[in-house]
């Protein structure tokens, strides 16, 4: 089967002096839809009418970490020799974004949030996980709508034509977002389905690590940028090392939270 995804442009409005492009509307719609999920999932798991405002404060924390953390990450991690020739790539946050560097700093966010608010932070990271998996999801569409991640040359069904290198409109990529999104998707059904019993807290994002660590590993290998080369260590991509951190935290907080579960349950 040959890919089935035609060429097209990135989508953008144009309103005169600016213009909005698909990807921050998805983007932005990713923010908002996840940190709605979030909020009823929080209320749900701790069961106070308090928490979604906590969740809907720290949304905001979130945003900051995404953005600065996220360009920190990319322009650290993968453009380092760009920065030596321009010092301000370091403050334009809107050039470059990097998951993992805005992983790497909503954790201590979210850490400092809960400790700060006095709550217990398990249900609260339960239900950022729900958030999580549904505002990826509309994230990395943007992504796809942008052809921000082009991967090796393809004929899979789901390559995507014109986003490679080059732009060439008969010639077929991996579309390293889309992958993502249709991950991050169904995770999120996943989740809806388990929700119908109960679980310890913990439970969810610990698994949304363990699923998504050994996934973006493997995905990584797909890609095919050249620049990508100069940010590889040992063959390995930085997401690749963060990934495995994170499947490795998940299968921790898994252990640690399910035997906390079995104590309080004997």
């Amino acid at each position: 089967m040959h890919p089935l995804i035609p060429a097209f442009e990135p989508f953008a409005i144009d309103l005169g002096p600016i213009a909005i492009h698909g990807f921050g509307i998805l983007v932005a719609i990713g923010f908002l839809l996840g940190g709605s999920v979030a909020q009823k999932k929080a209320a749900q798991f701790t069961g106070d009418p308090k928490a979604s405002d906590r969740i809907n404060r720290l949304v905001g924390w979130l945003i900051f970490g995404t953005f600065v953390g996220g360009h920190l990450g990319d322009v650290l991690m993968y453009h380092p020799q760009d920065l030596a020739k321009d010092p301000m790539l370091l403050f334009r946050v809107w050039e470059g974004l990097s998951s993992f560097g805005g992983f790497a700093m909503c954790v201590p966010l979210c850490i400092w949030f809960f400790h700060r608010e006095k709550v217990n932070p398990w249900p609260y990271l339960d239900s950022l996980a729900f958030g999580f998996a549904i505002g990826w999801f509309f994230g990395r569409m943007g992504c796809f709508s942008a052809h921000d991640h082009p991967g090796a040359q393809t004929n899979f069904w789901l390559g995507v034509y014109g986003m490679c290198p080059g732009g060439n409109p008969t010639i077929a990529c991996h579309d390293l977002g889309l992958y993502e999104a249709l991950w991050s998707g169904g995770v999120f059904l996943l989740f809806t389905l388990l929700d119908r019993k109960p679980r310890f807290h913990g439970f969810y994002v610990a698994w949304i690590a363990v699923l998504y660590g050994p996934f973006r590993f493997l995905l990584d290998f797909g890609r095919s940028s050249p620049v990508d080369e100069g940010g590889r260590l040992a063959g390995l991509t930085p997401a690749q090392y963060g990934s495995v951190i994170v499947t490795l935290l998940g299968v921790w907080m898994l252990s640690t939270r399910s035997k906390a579960a079995m104590r309080k349950a004997a």
